[in-house]
């Protein structure tokens, strides 16, 4: 009956803990805040898994054996994220894996206070590391991103496909499945630095495969959430096969599409994107960065 109890409980739990590894979690996307506190809790959440599941398993499989069990689990979620709405990340798997490592590698432990500990720094580590990526955006800033740094592989939001670091750019894949569904495909992102006033421009170079020609657009925002057309700035521009060049004056960003006056020391979303309703199997975005007034164009 104990044992009966005892699976019970570790099912209700493995439910539960897989719920929230699926739905649609709150959070804004992208951003800086969402990545350490997605790897924080995909740490701490297959750490439950494994201390749930380990009593019911056999003391000599607690180790190597039901620490499989458990990584195997938590790649089987994030393949399944897709289909309910979220992407699938490698680091969160390995996140999540070193969360179930560390209660695998110390069943015999006896001191409770150094197992918390150990599992603090874990838990801790994805916080850390997101700060160290803020850190080093922040330094690199004129830079927006840039396909040479690590910092700039995190933190986009992604509409209607998939973007990936590439030694030519970013490499965004439209992704077919959301075709219908999926209007302006593009990318997002939060800037570190949010103050642009002393700016001179906007620059960066977009990719086109096609031999037909399409409309991008780059769009600016001052406001969280989706702010209407009126409510920020947005320029579209016509590109061809081959490099197109993007500059856009700051001087220009000083007023919104609809003409309010735009507050350029409070960036806080800035994206490149398809405007056109045209197929194609991806575009590429070169380094974006801010002009500075002493630079040369």
């Amino acid at each position: 009956m104990r044992y009966l109890v005892g699976g019970w409980r570790t099912a209700a739990v493995s439910v539960v803990v897989l719920l929230l590894l699926l739905l649609p979690v709150g959070l804004v996307p992208g951003g800086h805040v969402k990545p350490a506190v997605d790897g924080a809790a995909h740490v701490l959440l297959f750490a439950l898994l494994a201390w749930m599941w380990g009593p019911l398993v056999p003391r000599r499989r607690r180790g190597w054996t039901l620490w499989l069990a458990v990584a195997a689990t938590a790649a089987l979620v994030e393949a399944l994220q897709a289909g309910f709405g979220r992407s699938a990340e490698v680091v969160d798997w390995l996140y999540g894996a070193a969360g179930a490592a560390w209660v695998c590698a110390t069943w015999r432990m006896r001191k409770s206070g150094v197992r918390a500990a150990g599992m603090a720094l874990v838990v801790a580590f994805p916080l850390v590391w997101q700060a160290v990526m803020l850190a080093q955006e922040v330094r690199a800033f004129p830079v927006l991103a840039t396909p040479d740094a690590v910092w700039a592989g995190r933190g986009w939001l992604e509409n209607g496909g998939h973007l990936r670091r590439e030694a030519k750019g970013f490499r965004f894949t439209p992704d077919p499945q959301q075709a219908g569904s999926a209007s302006y495909p593009g990318v997002f992102r939060e800037p570190a630095v949010r103050d642009w006033r002393q700016m001179v421009a906007l620059n960066s170079a977009i990719y086109w495969p096609e031999t037909s020609p399409a409309i991008m657009g780059v769009r600016v925002d001052d406001r969280r959430g989706n702010p209407p057309y009126a409510e920020r700035f947005q320029r579209e521009f016509a590109v061809t096969q081959g490099w197109n060049r993007i500059q856009i004056p700051v001087a220009d960003l000083s007023r919104t599409s609809g003409g309010r006056p735009f507050q350029l020391d409070h960036v806080v979303h800035w994206g490149v994107f398809l405007v056109s309703d045209v197929t194609t199997d991806y575009f590429l975005i070169r380094s974006v960065q801010l002009r500075m007034p002493e630079e040369q164009p």
